[in-house]
């Protein structure tokens, strides 16, 4: 013989564990992002020229033109600026140490698809000017195309005329410095060395050693410190 449990008893134990406890909120996405350093590393200008085809051998791995498509021949600048990008500016160093640098606050909107971007220039004389363009972010390069002011948003990250494209790669975090101190008393050579070949296999280096001396103008050499020093790429 079945037993029913009455619906009543049923709508208690789910609206007393719903009054009761939380329900879990779901995690918001984190909205993708350009900040960082990185190094401007190639500049399409949207002007079709002649004689203005970039060669590939001048680009790095994956920036030549031949893999993108051009179909403009546009000419191209490979001087390298370093670059920095904040969540809303993005300011590019001048190439030349008499030149000035570039300055453009921007907006993203990631739900687009390719990422929009809106830039506003920020001149040192004469007016703001903006532009409409899109991202491509792809691993450690950035490819930002902008259309010239007052003209339509471009579809794609591609050459094409009346478009500026450029071209980033991010730069490589820091690398990371250790520096370990080992000190030696006169007597306890043996067990120095040890730590001393330990350190080296780790990839630690010999920088300098400091001879401390005891109290008095005949004192001898009392303890010996080694600095050793130790540089690592970040992941």
């Amino acid at each position: 013989m079945r037993t029913f449990v009455p619906v009543a008893a049923i709508l208690f134990v789910f609206g007393g564990a719903h009054a009761g406890g939380k329900a879990p909120v779901p995690k918001a996405p984190v909205p993708p992002s350009i900040d960082g350093k990185y190094t401007l590393v190639a500049t399409y200008g949207g002007t079709p020229t002649a004689k203005g085809k970039v060669d590939p051998a001048d680009l790095p791995a994956g920036f030549a033109p031949a893999d993108r498509g051009n179909p403009w021949g546009t000419r191209v600048s490979t001087a390298r600026a370093e670059t920095t990008i904040t969540r809303n500016e993005i300011t590019i160093e001048s190439r030349t140490p008499t030149g000035t640098s570039t300055t453009m606050s921007y907006t993203l909107d990631p739900t687009k698809s390719p990422m929009t971007i809106d830039v506003e220039i920020v001149p040192v004389r004469g007016k703001k000017t903006r532009a409409l363009g899109v991202v491509e972010a792809t691993g450690n390069r950035l490819v930002i195309a902008l259309a010239k002011e007052g003209a339509e948003r471009p579809k794609t990250a591609d050459e094409a005329e009346g478009v500026t494209v450029y071209y980033f790669q991010k730069a490589p975090p820091p690398p990371k410095v250790e520096f370990k101190i080992v000190a030696m008393t006169v007597g306890k050579e043996a067990d120095v060395e040890k730590e001393l070949n330990r350190l080296t296999g780790e990839g630690y280096e010999l920088v300098t050693t400091t001879q401390p001396t005891a109290a008095g103008d005949k004192a001898s050499v009392t303890t010996i410190h080694f600095v050793l020093k130790r540089t690592t790429k970040q992941p």
